[in-house]
């Protein structure tokens, strides 16, 4: 296997652990947003009594969650695409094209990594209006989830030259794809599959 290839495993190891990391830390985000409006609408309508705290920490714990799991989304290929000219590319033409995106995608994402860690810096000089927290702890979950990004990105783009450079030797599938198409973000189906 090409150093790129096991580069990208290593990468995708490490991908693995932090999306596991992630989904647990999000999943517990959800029960405690979902708490925190229980108990607005208990003190709002039962005690006619309303808090002011959780509206702000449900949307604090939700612009976390929306962090932790881009990651994944990403690199699984949730996230939105339009694929009508991308279905117009096959073999290395596709693989060309793919390459193309996912650096134009880094550059975008490096871009936003370091306005986000100027923002966390600027962040801990103000405090949440009904919470007793700087802001720059909660804009921290902005280069922490582009952090994770550019890390799924470069794991695709390694991917990506490993197929221009190897078609002979394709690297695993990523989790919850069948077989890799290039990065894994898709799987390549026959024509008469794709169009029924």
């Amino acid at each position: 296997m090409s150093r790129m290839g096991r580069i990208s495993l290593a990468l995708g190891r490490f991908n693995e652990v932090f999306s596991r990391v992630a989904r647990v830390l999000a999943l517990a985000l959800v029960a405690a947003m979902t708490a925190a409006v229980l108990v607005q609408v208990f003190f709002r309508y039962v005690l006619n009594q309303p808090t002011s705290w959780t509206e702000e920490f449900s949307i604090f714990a939700m612009i976390w969650m929306a962090f932790l799991v881009a990651p994944i989304a990403y690199r699984s290929g949730a996230n939105v695409a339009i694929e009508v000219v991308r279905d117009l590319f096959r073999g290395r033409a596709l693989a060309l094209l793919q390459l193309v995106l996912t650096v134009l995608v880094l550059m975008i994402l490096a871009v936003l990594f370091r306005h986000s860690v100027i923002y966390v810096g600027r962040g801990f000089g103000s405090t949440a209006s009904s919470l007793p927290i700087t802001m720059g702890w909660i804009y921290l979950s902005m280069p922490l989830g582009l952090g994770g990004m550019i890390v799924v990105g470069l794991e695709l783009l390694l991917r990506d030259l490993h197929h221009l450079m190897r078609p002979d030797e394709p690297l695993p599938p990523l989790p919850g794809h069948g077989e890799p198409l290039m990065t894994g973000v898709g799987v390549d189906e026959p024509d008469e599959e794709r169009h029924s």
